[in-house]
């Protein structure tokens, strides 16, 4: 097995082991190329940090998330993937990006709606994002899905 596929199958693992859901968004095109390490030490307390050099996940943090509304984040990680494919610092484009990715892939409606949910219970008010109200809205208008 070639070394790019052995990588390419190591990137969907680590992204599968977000959620446990049969299917989801995984990455594709240049975001394939994207370097993946679990390392909590590097995501400041998320379950995943983008970085220039590359994605950081926290298993640990993931599983939290999950264990307080099940398949949550994986929205997470997939608004990490946005920050790097669109180029961004912005938060609220992240968000948006991530929605409109996850609102056209399998089961994509449903990770938005346990990001929803988590983000009502759980999330905090942020100058990057505003109040969860808000963020929500922006997610919600995104993902044009009517969820």
């Amino acid at each position: 097995m070639s070394n790019l596929r052995l990588f390419i199958l190591t990137v969907q693992a680590v992204i599968f082991h977000c959620a446990t859901a049969s299917a989801q968004w995984s990455p594709a095109g240049s975001l394939l190329n994207v370097p993946v390490t679990r390392n909590c030490n590097q995501t400041s307390g998320a379950a995943a940090f983008a970085k220039p050099d590359g994605l950081f996940l926290c298993p640990a943090q993931a599983n939290l998330i999950d264990a307080q509304v099940k398949d949550a984040s994986h929205f997470y990680v997939v608004h990490e993937y946005g920050l790097l494919a669109i180029q961004t610092t912005s938060d609220r484009l992240a968000d948006c990006w991530a929605a409109h990715q996850l609102a056209g892939a399998p089961n994509g409606q449903h990770y938005i709606k346990q990001w929803i949910t988590h983000w009502t219970y759980y999330g905090v008010t942020r100058p990057k994002f505003g109040t969860p109200a808000q963020r929500i809205a922006n997610v919600r208008s995104c993902c044009a899905c009517g969820i």
